[in-house]
């Protein structure tokens, strides 16, 4: 009999039979969520840590799995609660978390009826999220890559070089050859003394002809005929000679313009100048390309009250004087992304930088020491809540050139809401 009782009390303390003598005492609620991976029935719910209830049936409902709360009736649970699934440690049991935060409240909450629905915060989906970031991490790299392919190519920098160079010494030639006015008026008065002394080989080799005429057979007339006519394409010559030099020197055409129109050559000289000014321009903002660096990396973030982690991606754009910092997150509440994006300024050790913090309006401060080994980073935003804006601080500090570790606190001036949080990043 003692056996017989010890043993019926063993039976009776599992939670099978637990559930089936607890029939009465419990009522039901129902929550669905996108993936319940590792949840089983007999789970504990639990409320602060402790336990007010067990799973009691896990169903697929279209593509979503709902799951069966079994409540004990001492306990009531409002409308503005969340169900949440955690995990006890690391790789410890799933059990069903009930959460009450203050982004939920709600002024006119109500008591969850039995049959009722709670609403959910959708788990952590680790792989999901990875292989998102992995897509996005990879057209990162091919973007990286095809900038640093333009600026540090050394071909294309020796080609951009070269044709910087010849283009400043053909505008330099341009320049000396529209000054020197008095070289081209010399070469128009050289055209004028060519056009004489041919005036005067055509008058020389006319009385020549004329000379060999009267001295030739009728047979040689064809030769004759041919020098006559060839004199008289060298008169014509030189009579074109001629007529281009008075136009040159009466402003027609376009060469005949830049002579003698003083504006033009003005105009001109201002566009060389032009060239010149655009030329060092570009000189200048190739030095500053060559000061740009493209820094990324994967954040993994774990929260210690929560016992949830994130993931992060974040890229930056600095300059020595300028930077851009942007990055996407998933809520370490809603689940939902949020996205980063700040320009600010370097002064130092400092920046100072504003913009999206995490897809709200915000600012930051960062501390870089020991030789950018070491920072603190300081996020404030969120400044529309009722009592103070949400604070978040950073300790990083290098391992390495590509592995980062950190430290900090989430929503650090509200100690209901504030999160302990350590983390590993990996980049460049």
């Amino acid at each position: 009999m003692v056996v017989f009782i010890v043993f019926s009390y063993f039976i009776i303390k599992t939670e099978s039979c637990s559930e089936f003598f607890s029939k009465g005492k419990r009522y039901p609620i129902y929550g669905k969520f996108a993936s319940v991976a590792g949840m089983y029935t007999t789970a504990p719910v639990r409320l602060a840590g402790v336990k007010i209830g067990i799973v009691g049936k896990i169903a697929l409902e279209g593509r979503k799995a709902v799951v069966r709360m079994m409540i004990n009736k001492r306990y009531l649970i409002l409308d503005d609660a969340r169900a949440i699934i955690s995990t006890i440690g690391f790789v410890g049991e799933k059990y069903i978390e009930i959460v009450y935060k203050d982004e939920f409240n709600n002024p006119l909450t109500r008591e969850i009826e039995p049959g009722g629905e709670i609403l959910v915060i959708e788990p952590f989906n680790l792989d999901e999220l990875k292989a998102k970031f992995d897509n996005i991490y990879e057209r990162t790299i091919q973007i990286t890559d095809s900038i640093n392919d333009i600026i540090s190519d050394k071909y294309s920098k020796e080609s951009l070089r070269a044709s910087f160079i010849n283009l400043r010494s053909i505008t330099e030639k341009l320049n000396t050859m529209l000054a020197e006015t008095g070289q081209v008026g010399r070469v128009l008065e050289n055209m004028d003394q060519i056009s004489v002394k041919m005036s005067r080989t055509v008058d020389m080799v006319d009385h020549f002809v004329k000379e060999m005429d009267a001295a030739f057979a009728d047979d040689q007339k064809g030769l004759l005929g041919d020098l006559k006519s060839t004199s008289e394409k060298i008169d014509r010559i030189a009579v074109d000679l001629t007529r281009i030099s008075d136009d040159l020197r009466q402003g027609k055409g376009t060469a005949g313009k830049l002579l003698q129109d003083e504006e033009l050559y003005k105009k001109i000289d201002a566009s060389v100048s032009s060239v010149q000014s655009m030329l060092q321009d570009l000189e200048k903002k190739k030095k500053s390309l060559d000061a740009i660096t493209f820094n990324y990396a994967v954040h993994f973030d774990y929260f210690t009250r929560l016992k949830k982690a994130r993931s992060a991606l974040g890229m930056d754009i600095s300059t020595p004087g300028f930077l851009i910092q942007t990055a996407v997150n998933e809520d370490p509440l809603g689940g939902d992304p949020h996205f980063t994006a700040l320009a600010g300024k370097k002064i130092t050790a400092f920046s100072v930088s504003a913009g999206l913090i995490e897809s709200d309006l915000g600012a930051a401060l960062s501390l870089n020491m020991l030789d950018n080994r070491l920072s603190l980073d300081m996020y404030a935003y969120r400044f529309n809540r009722e009592k103070n804006p949400l604070l978040k601080t950073m300790l990083r500090f290098s391992l390495s050139k590509n592995i980062h570790v950190q430290a900090g606190y989430y929503d650090l001036l509200q100690p209901q809401n504030r999160e302990f949080m350590i983390g590993i990043s990996f980049g460049n």
